[in-house]
């Protein structure tokens, strides 16, 4: 058995699987656990400690992801081969520095930077470096990297039930680039249809073109297929931006047959659907798409990172013709720098065991919000547990402005933004409220500071 006896108390601030990971890097940096260990069983470390089972778990995915461990089908977690790590040189006259602003406590939709696995990202990076250096700098095909596209298609089929194949898998810088340039192509001077309340930037990016918009009154279970479709659609079904609602499979299907009817089209923006944390995963509208209406639109900001900048959208094969014209020259789409390593990363299994990890301290991180909030008063008002997503909508009572509630919260150090923001008509007055760069154990407080603002301005 390992000792760690004096390095793990529940009497410090760190978090005790923090504890446990920093005591266990400093071993296997200086040498004192070699190449090839096995670790303790979960089971075994946390009956040695006193502590929860879950939070040994979390510890060994920290170390995983760093690339301190590496886990073998079977046998357990193993210590990989990692150099002794040099304390860094600190400077003879230290240099006074403005640290960054802080982006607040219960950000919305921000995944957890501590969570990216940058140890075995480095090694997708250096390995594609070393065997095909060219690739990180020169692209022949401006719909991306082919590599990545036939990766992207295999996992929309793995993940979302898209029968789809490389050449119909556009890769974009971004999602919002994905959704902005499928409406220029599509809309064509008709109309378009958006959800009520919904993504900002897009209504924005239709309304400073003068297109004529219809707007489709979102609710708890989406939006309502209208009397007449517009040209272009615009859904989020997975999980309803900014509501959290998941579109129920027969009102997809009704909004795929009308899109049929009007001989229109719909993009889905499935832009957090990896995150859902109860029941089984609904499929993508797209996978439900047989007539060819809709087209599919997906990130890397949520699941692994917004500095990434990476997106893609899965094209109808009787559109791929059109949006190729789009894209004369190899450069005129995504950056390519990325793109390989992340094929890599992808072909390797490391993208869907991150993805796992995610969903699996999301959801804690999840369930503690929403046990949080639940404690809140009705007076204040209320929200819906759905199970999915980055952000939790709390809907306000009447008489309280959910702007001036976010402009105090930001004096006091919170993140969260207003519902009324993503409301055409700005009348639905809410707060949007992250936990993804929370740890569980810190939610309970947090959300007990934010209802003490929301009481005092209410």
């Amino acid at each position: 058995m390992i000792d760690l006896s004096g390095m793990v108390s529940e009497g410090r601030a760190e978090p005790l699987y923090q504890q446990i990971v920093s005591a266990l890097r400093r071993r296997i940096s200086d040498g004192r656990l070699r190449l090839g260990t096995r670790l303790p069983s979960s089971r075994a470390l946390a009956q040695d400690l006193g502590v929860a089972r879950s939070t040994v778990v979390t510890a060994y995915d920290q170390l995983v992801a760093e690339g301190f461990a590496e886990p073998r089908q079977g046998a357990g977690i193993f210590v990989c081969d990692v150099a002794p790590i040099r304390p860094p040189e600190v400077p003879a006259t230290p240099v006074a520095a403005v640290p960054p602003p802080a982006p607040g406590m219960l950000l919305p939709g921000a995944p957890d930077p501590g969570v990216f696995p940058a140890r075995p990202w480095a090694r997708c990076v250096s390995r594609v470096a070393r065997m095909n250096p060219l690739s990180l700098s020169h692209q022949e095909d401006a719909f991306g990297d082919p590599e990545l596209r036939r990766e992207i298609a295999a996992y929309a089929a793995r993940w979302r039930g898209i029968d789809c194949s490389a050449e119909q898998v556009l890769v974009t810088s971004g999602a919002r680039e994905a959704l902005e340039l499928a409406m220029v192509i599509l809309v064509e001077g008709e109309d378009i249809a958006l959800e009520a309340p919904g993504f900002t930037p897009t209504r924005r990016f239709a309304q400073a073109r003068g297109w004529p918009v219809h707007w489709l009154q979102a609710g708890a279970r989406g939006a309502a297929v209208p009397r007449q479709m517009a040209k272009v659609t615009l859904l989020t079904p997975s999980h309803q931006f900014p509501l959290g609602g998941t579109l129920p499979v027969p009102q997809r299907q009704a909004f795929l047959q009308a899109a049929k009817m009007r001989g229109g089209w719909i993009i889905e923006d499935d832009f957090d659907s990896e995150f859902r944390y109860g029941g089984q995963p609904v499929p993508a509208m797209a996978a439900l798409d047989r007539e060819g209406r809709c087209i599919y639109v997906g990130t890397f900001s949520k699941t692994f990172s917004h500095a990434l900048r990476l997106g893609y959208a899965i094209l109808p094969l009787a559109l791929v013709p059109q949006f190729r014209a789009q894209f004369i020259h190899p450069s005129a789409g995504a950056a390519i720098t990325a793109q390989r390593p992340l094929a890599e990363f992808m072909a390797t299994g490391q993208y869907d065991r991150h993805i796992r990890r995610a969903r699996r301290l999301y959801a804690e991180r999840y369930a503690a919000a929403a046990e949080a909030l639940a404690g809140w008063p009705e007076a204040l008002g209320n929200f819906h547990r759905h199970n999915a997503g980055m952000q939790i909508a709390f809907h306000l009572k009447d008489r309280q402005n959910d702007t001036e509630i976010c402009q105090r919260a930001a004096a006091a150090g919170f993140g969260i933004r207003p519902l009324s923001a993503h409301d055409p008509d700005g009348a639905a007055q809410g707060l949007l409220i992250g936990f993804c760069q929370s740890q569980a154990e810190d939610l309970p407080n947090q959300i007990a500071g934010l209802r003490r603002v929301v009481e005092n301005t209410s």
